[in-house]
């Protein structure tokens, strides 16, 4: 049987970061791809569901000037991450992000993965200023989702 996981390779971009001082309404942790990338998001997703725990790691872009210029919230961001670990666990609840290091792991299961996936698809037309919530608590902080300032979707959604 083919792994669709681990012959998936990542293209495009991915940002992901937490406001130094976020205040209250910047809280939680921020994401913005370019539409290559939310495309290769997706597919992972897509090669994870449905199917056996597994993980996939690749690298980040850098969270730049012009990427934080989007949101507005200011321009310190606690710190650059250069990886995700993505991992699939079919009855994991919540959508987890956690930072070790210069790393990110991300936790993703069966009930959230149509939302992230689908949160990354608006983000691939242009859509931002979104946000998905993480899991039934309410005081949990959500993942807020960004366009990328250099892409004219207009263009890139023609093709």
């Amino acid at each position: 049987m083919r792994d669709w996981v681990k012959e998936w390779h990542p293209d495009g971009r991915l940002c992901i970061w937490r406001y130094a001082d976020p205040g209250r309404n910047w809280r939680g942790w921020h994401l913005a791809a370019d539409p290559v990338g939310c495309r290769s998001l997706r597919r992972l997703l897509d090669c994870m569901q449905g199917g056996e725990a597994c993980s996939r790691k690749f690298g980040l872009a850098p969270v730049t000037g012009a990427i934080l210029s989007v949101p507005n919230a200011g321009r310190k961001i606690e710190v650059h991450f250069k990886r995700l670990r993505i991992s699939y666990l079919p009855d994991f609840e919540d959508l987890h992000l956690a930072a070790e290091d210069e790393r990110l792991l991300m936790t993703v299961g069966d009930r959230r993965i149509h939302k992230l996936s689908s949160a990354f698809a608006l983000v691939e037309k242009g859509g931002g200023d979104f946000d998905v919530r993480t899991s039934e608590d309410r005081k949990a902080d959500p993942w807020m989702f960004w366009w990328m300032p250099d892409i004219n979707y207009h263009l890139e959604n023609r093709q």
